[in-house]
């Protein structure tokens, strides 16, 4: 029996990019994705319009446009993802960012091929040594190799990402809800990724072209760096504390969203 797959893309203030994210679906066979649903968090500009848009296109997939009743920052926003594929009793989960750095085309082969399906975690990893980046500055670059070179000393494993934009998710494995209390901010992915780890998880990296072109990233490249230091930190000497909830306002926080576009 084949897998039922989801692919989910977030989306807030990607209006120049997220046509050309969707476009690319459109010489992708049907039989190999159920559903795309893109999930919009409040973005201020035409990103929605722009989404809905692109969405009239595809008529060879079903497709949900979801948006949050809040910004719930982009972990929030997975959480939205996760849930819905847990709901819809989905087997996988693929992640896409709205903001076309990432291709689907890059995971194409690995779905035909199954591949995927032995692992927990399938990482589209940027620093995989064939992976291709264009566009990516000299700054960002070595300071994602060092903090790459940091958390595989702490974990005893080869880290080439700490999960970027294009990752592959088994949803039996998120059936275990770990991920309710893990910050909304942009360390979200590290949490699951060290998560997927400490519990002796299947992770695969694959590698993927990533571009930087008209995109705007939220990663400030130093803090972000500072913050996942001392979330190694916890990782080593504070690892069963990271892993409980701890903070019953966000693991409580109801991450709801409405249908705004639906095409059966």
């Amino acid at each position: 029996m084949q897998n039922r797959i989801m692919v989910f893309i977030p989306m807030y203030n990607c209006e120049k990019q997220i046509s050309r994210v969707l476009n690319k679906f459109s010489n992708i066979e049907k039989n190999l994705f159920e559903e795309i649903v893109v999930v919009d968090n409040i973005s201020p500009d035409n990103s929605v319009k722009n989404a809905i848009s692109a969405l009239e296109q595809l008529k060879n997939f079903k497709t949900t446009l979801l948006q949050n009743h809040k910004n719930y920052n982009l972990g929030g926003s997975i959480k939205v993802a996760f849930n819905y594929a847990i709901k819809k009793d989905y087997d996988y989960m693929i992640t896409l960012h709205g903001d076309d750095q990432g291709d689907i085309r890059d995971i194409i082969s690995y779905i035909k091929s199954g591949s995927y399906s032995e692992h927990d975690i399938v990482v589209g990893a940027r620093f995989h040594k064939d992976s291709k980046l264009q566009g990516y500055s000299l700054v960002r670059t070595l300071g994602n190799y060092a903090v790459n070179f940091v958390c595989s000393i702490i974990t005893t494993k080869k880290i080439y990402d700490m999960v970027a934009g294009l990752n592959i998710f088994n949803v039996s494995f998120l059936k275990e809800n770990f991920y309710l209390s893990f910050p909304n901010n942009l360390t979200f992915d590290a949490h699951v990724l060290l998560y997927a780890i400490s519990n002796k998880k299947s992770v695969e990296y694959i590698p993927i072209s990533w571009r930087e072109e008209d995109q705007v990233s939220n990663a400030k490249v130093f803090r972000q760096g500072l913050t996942l230091l001392k979330l190694f930190f916890k990782y080593l000497f504070l690892r069963k504390s990271m892993f409980r909830v701890i903070d019953d306002n966000i693991s409580q926080m109801q991450y709801t969203s409405e249908v705004i576009y639906k095409n059966d």
